[in-house]
Order: structure tokens, then sequence, then C-alpha cells
């Protein structure tokens, strides 16, 4: 039997909803989140069995309380899934970025693999950093129905990792964004 393995992101937040670059910033989920991960869960047929959550990420822990709830279980921390850290770059919007990093900020929009934010984390070690804690959950709940709340580059990368892609692949779909994606992962 596969292990299957549901991926929610843990979003929007107030930055999000603003448009900023948020990064590994600590934010609460909106209220509109909070219903919309409700719904998003009674779609999720699996009996989920661990949730999993950067332990640190406001957001995430209270996308992971929901599924808990629906599930009564404990949700589980593993802070080497947080979000790619931004460093300098959280909290601003786009184009202010631009501005104030007119050559680095295009190329990272378009080669995140090549350029690292300043005072932020190298796009590889995050990749690296996230493929060890998705396969030790995997490793772990074999067989079983899991489920990560996850930031939304956190969540490409999980995403990515579990469909076999390089890292430049997975760093080609880094900015995409989808509320909920289920795997099933063969041993």
């Amino acid at each position: 039997m596969p292990t299957q393995v549901v991926m929610i992101e843990a979003g929007p937040t107030p930055w999000d909803a603003e448009q900023r670059l948020v990064g590994n910033s600590s934010l609460p989920l909106t209220a509109e989140a909070m219903d919309a991960i409700r719904h998003l869960l009674d779609d999720i047929a699996a009996p989920i069995t661990a949730v999993y959550r950067p332990g640190a990420n406001e957001a995430c822990v209270q996308a992971a309380q929901i599924m808990t709830r629906k599930y009564g279980i404990r949700a589980r921390d593993n802070p080497s899934l947080d979000e790619v850290g931004l460093g300098l770059w959280q909290g601003l919007i786009p184009d202010n970025v631009r501005l104030r990093f007119p050559t680095v900020y295009p190329r990272w929009e378009e080669s995140p693999l090549l350029v690292t934010p300043p005072d932020g984390e190298p796009l590889q070690a995050a990749i690296s950093r996230i493929d060890s804690a998705v396969r030790q959950i995997v490793r772990r709940n074999r067989g079983s129905a899991v489920a990560m709340a996850l930031r939304p580059m956190a969540m490409q990368i999980a995403l990515g990792i579990l469909q076999g892609r390089t890292p430049a692949d997975i760093a080609a779909h880094l900015h995409e964004r989808q509320p909920v994606a289920t795997i099933d992962v063969k041993d």
C-alpha cells in the first residue's frame, strides 16, 4: 500500500494578501484562509494518521491545528519543513524589491537556484533541508496517509521532491501556488 502525502498550503497570511514577500516570517492565517482550509479537509477521503508542521511558523501551526481537530490527533513539529528564508526581502512588495535590488531580484525570479536573497537562504540548501524532512516523514509513515501544513515555496519543494523532480525543475515551479496537493508515494 502506498503512503499518501497530503500537503495543505498554510496561507494566505496578511502579507500574502498584501502581495508582500513573506519568506519564513511567522504570521497568522487570515480568517478566510482558516475557512478555506476547513473546506479543503472535507474533500480529503483518506484517514490522516499524522500531521506535520514546521513548529515556529504561526500560519503552519494554525493550519495544523485545524487538521488535528478534524482527525483527533496531535501535530508533530519538524523545523526542517519551514519556508525558504528570503532575508532582507521579507515584508517588502516585489516592486520595491526590484527598485532596491534591480539586478538581483529579477534574476532570482527567473533562476532562484542561482541567486540568494541578501541574508536569505540559498534555495539549494532549502531543497536539501526539506528533502531530508520529507523522506524521513514518508519512511516513518509507510502505508499511511499523512498531512503537512506548509508555506507555498516549501510546499512546491516538497511536491517536487515527491515527484522526483530535479532542483532546477523544482526552482522553475517555486512561485506557483496551490491550496492542496496529494501524492501517493510507492516504496
